[in-house]
């Protein structure tokens, strides 16, 4: 498969909250367990399209080794929820939806419309094709190229960073601490493709 890139900025994010929910010797050890010591170095903060996303299997493969699945999961959701607080929000166009028009909606749009928004900006900027979808008062996230984790292969669902990273979106679009994210489906365990049932409580 032909390597995909997305934006130095996003790969900078992830790595940032990598080393923050592992501490630095810990980030460092797990870097060369995957054979990644170069992503010591974190890419510039800019938006060119130049971090490989074939990396991103590989650092949460190496998550999993060092750590055990188990907790490299947990540990791989918290950095998806630190990626959203080190960028995503500050992205103008939701700061300006929040301040405007979330007050008079009710939770479940709120959500909606901060994932859809946040699928259009990953669409803008990645390949991954993601798109948002209703369904007896539950909201799925669809992702057809799944970056987190292509070419990898699991016996259960592994896209733990991307729930954590969907988990704090929604929590911060709605305020509830009742948000649950579950992966319904997963290519690397024999999905068609990546999908997450976000849940309000």
């Amino acid at each position: 498969m032909e390597e995909t890139y997305i934006p130095n900025r996003f790969g900078r994010f992830l790595l940032m909250a990598l080393e923050q929910a592992l501490g630095t010797p810990g980030f460092q050890a797990m870097l060369g367990r995957g054979g990644l010591r170069h992503l010591a170095v974190y890419p510039p903060d800019n938006l060119e399209r130049g971090f490989p996303v074939g990396l991103i299997p590989r650092l949460m493969a190496a998550l999993e080794e060092m750590y055990g699945v188990g907790k490299g999961r947990e540990l791989a959701f918290q950095a998806g929820q630190t990626c959203f607080h080190l960028g995503v929000a500050d992205f103008g166009v939701l700061a300006d939806i929040a301040d405007l028009v979330f007050p008079l909606l009710p939770p479940l749009t709120r959500a909606r419309i901060g994932l859809e928004t946040m699928a259009e900006i990953l669409n803008r900027v990645t390949d991954g094709h993601v798109h948002v979808q209703r369904q007896d008062g539950h909201l799925f996230w669809v992702v057809e190229r799944c970056g987190v984790c292509q070419g990898r292969t699991s016996s259960s669902p592994c896209c733990h960073l991307l729930a954590g990273l969907l988990y704090e979106a929604v929590h911060w679009a709605t305020g509830r601490d009742s948000v649950t994210v579950t992966e319904v489906a997963c290519a690397a365990s024999g999905g068609p493709h990546c999908a997450m049932e976000i849940d309000l409580g």
